[in-house]
């Protein structure tokens, strides 16, 4: 059973064994590892796209290409955004059993797309990636 970012044992080292493990089959982008196979269990496409913002990575960005300093800033924003919609009772577009919203609010969705990136400015993009959309900025997200 794999971990979850909400478990101790996501750690660096595990998520870093997890990269290596992906890398050994076909070609892997970030955002497959973040949305596909659950390699990385309660991650979606919805929570990727402002993980792979706060980690300045593209989501089409090979997990090939990612430098050591790219792999932990990708675990820190993985956390970050997990802490984060945990702690204000999950996203805002979604209820929980009593039908009370979560206070999280996307960063990059739909409603992101031709919109100023609120880190650079420049408009944020919408692309088809691996059956889902993506939204993300051309200048922040290489």
């Amino acid at each position: 059973m794999r971990a979850t970012p909400a478990d101790p044992g996501f750690t660096f080292d595990y998520f870093s064994a997890l990269i290596d493990e992906a890398l050994t089959g076909e070609k892997r982008s970030v955002k497959s590892l973040l949305t596909q196979n659950q390699l990385i269990p309660g991650l979606g496409n919805a929570i990727a796209q402002d993980i792979l913002f706060r980690a300045r990575l593209h989501p089409r960005r090979s997990l090939a290409d990612l430098d050591p300093g790219q792999r932990r800033d990708l675990y820190a924003a993985i956390l970050d955004t997990v802490r984060e919609v945990t702690e204000k009772g999950g996203r805002n577009d979604e209820t929980n059993l009593y039908g009370k919203p979560g206070g999280y609010v996307r960063i990059m969705d739909s409603h992101a797309a031709g919109e100023p990136c609120p880190e650079c400015g420049m408009k944020v993009e919408k692309i088809q990636y691996l059956g889902g959309a993506c939204y993300f900025c051309p200048r922040c997200q290489e």
